[in-house]
């Protein structure tokens, strides 16, 4: 087999399985809808929809996937820019999935299954990071008004992540990893963000419209006997 379709073949296999998008799985096998009419299909939107145990499963099945597929990468030998490309092509799927109209989750636990497997002490040096960034964004109006969960935790955690990356791993292609990944979490996270304050003015013109219409009615009611 020629040694470039060999590489090929992996980066496609990596979309593919990233097009395996566990929240839109789940919602059609358990609970028989898209729960993309109604939230997200990620861990977060899991959350809201259906409760915790619902979105952990998701959150775990989507952490999985990053996990198997950098095991089965760092135990071949191939050149370093093939796990790059085959890794932005996994949090690529999930995002932006061909079995699924191209309408996915926003790869952040996908993404920390990959990191989980290479850098697990990067993940946990960032977590207590992440988790105060969690808390800034619930109790600050301002911030949750204008920048969804996903991406303002996973950029204040991918900082601490990034240097202890660069600190004790100085090989250059660990940097592209992490930039790749992170480019790809913020955009499709920010697209969730822009897209429910498109959903929340839709809803406020469809209440003024329907509150017009009812005072317009109430005024041309004909008069009584």
């Amino acid at each position: 087999m020629n040694i470039w379709l060999k590489y090929g073949a992996l980066v496609l296999t990596s979309y593919l399985w990233g097009s395996i998008c566990w929240g839109l799985v789940l919602s059609f096998l358990v609970k028989h809808e898209d729960i993309r009419l109604k939230d997200n299909p990620g861990v977060s939107g899991s959350v809201r929809q259906y409760g915790w145990g619902y979105g952990l499963t998701v959150g775990l099945l989507d952490v999985m996937k990053g996990y198997v597929l950098s095991l089965v990468l760092h135990s071949m030998s191939i050149p370093s820019w093939v796990p790059i490309v085959s890794f932005t092509a996994v949090i690529v799927g999930h995002n932006w999935p061909v079995f699924f109209q191209f309408r996915g989750g926003g790869g952040v636990a996908t993404t920390l299954g990959i990191l989980l497997q290479g850098y697990p002490v990067a993940i946990l040096w960032a977590l207590p990071f992440a988790a105060i960034a969690g808390v800034i964004w619930k109790l600050v109006p301002r911030i949750k008004a204008k920048v969804h969960f996903s991406p303002f935790i996973s950029a204040i955690g991918a900082v601490p992540a990034a240097i202890w990356i660069v600190l004790h791993k100085p090989w250059y292609p660990d940097y592209v990893i992490v930039v790749a990944l992170a480019a790809s979490v913020l955009i499709k996270g920010n697209q969730f963000h822009v897209r429910a304050q498109r959903q929340r003015l839709r809803n406020y013109a469809n209440g003024m419209r329907d509150r017009f219409m009812d005072h317009y009615r109430d005024n041309n009611l004909p008069p009584t006997p």
